[in-house]
């Protein structure tokens, strides 16, 4: 008999014969809307036509039913029953509470179905889509037990069993609630995220002050940032880039002035001053355009 080893024998003829080629991929999660004693007594019969794997009562005590070597009759789909492993819980009416001692049980069973199975954590896909390993009954096709195990009366406290199996595996099956409250040197993620979104939004207030243009004053706090900054030779970038204006103004003062004087000689030796001042113009042109200048700052 395969099964976990502190599980009690109780033995139903109401499965399959071995799997029908399915293999175990997840665990299905049901509430018995009873005890287990009862539930016990008609799993027993074969009129009955059910049983699962397994039962968890309120005091912790698990019954066994079905050998997992073999599909159990439980999740009216024949591919679920055979490749999962159906856990039934006490609970699901007026008078019959899930106790903590169930919950505690059954997250040892599921963390040992787990464990023989090579799975490391346990996880629900609540969207229904059953991507996860833990599958409620309500969510396998076909059945008609819509409140099962988890919207009913009594219902079963899922996550909690799933937490607990993690935490006895070893595994880590935070949901968004427990990452959002997560205390990470004394500082709640929540509020290291928060503080970091309120830090961008006062770094792009601020970048768009200093970039603000002043009709008055020509310049932008930004920009007179840039120009404050100092360079290679302890001057600004600013004068830097002053100096050279200067300098090329300059310059073009006395290309005009070289024209001009070309033009009076050319005009005295009688030759075409219009033509002369026009071809050192052009050759000043050419240097000035392949003039390159270069502001590195190497501190």
């Amino acid at each position: 008999m395969v099964g976990a080893s502190f599980a009690v024998w109780r033995g139903s003829p109401n499965h399959y014969s071995g799997r029908l080629g399915q293999s175990v991929n997840h665990i299905t999660l049901h509430i018995m809307v009873g005890r287990l004693a009862g539930t016990d007594s008609c799993f027993q019969r074969s009129s009955f036509g059910a049983a699962s794997h397994y039962g968890v009562g309120g005091d912790g005590t698990i019954y066994q039913w079905v050998d997992e070597n073999n599909g159990s009759w439980a999740d009216a789909n024949w591919q679920s029953d055979c490749s999962g492993v159906t856990i039934e819980h006490e609970g699901g009416m007026d008078g019959i509470p899930v106790t903590d001692a169930e919950v505690e049980a059954s997250a040892q069973l599921c963390a040992d179905i787990a464990k023989r199975y090579g799975w490391n954590s346990l996880n629900h896909d609540a969207s229904g889509n059953r991507t996860g390993n833990i599958v409620l009954h309500r969510e396998v096709p076909g059945t008609d037990h819509y409140g099962c195990p988890d919207r009913c009366t009594n219902a079963l406290p899922v996550e909690r069993i799933i937490n607990r199996a993690n935490e006895l595996l070893g595994g880590d099956n935070m949901n968004a609630e427990d990452v959002w409250n997560f205390d990470q040197n004394g500082v709640k993620v929540r509020d290291r995220l928060q503080g970091t979104d309120a830090a961008a939004n006062a770094t792009r207030t601020e970048l768009f002050r200093l970039s603000q243009w002043n009709k008055d004053t020509h310049a932008s706090p930004l920009g007179n940032l840039v120009a404050e900054m100092p360079i290679q030779g302890g001057a600004k970038l600013g004068d830097r880039v002053a100096g050279i204006d200067s300098k090329t103004s300059q310059l073009i003062t006395q290309v005009s002035a070289l024209s001009e004087a070309v033009k009076a000689l050319a005009s005295a030796q009688g030759a075409d001053p219009d033509q002369i001042a026009k071809t050192v113009e052009t050759a000043v042109k050419d240097k000035l355009d392949k003039l390159k200048i270069t502001v590195t700052d190497n501190e």
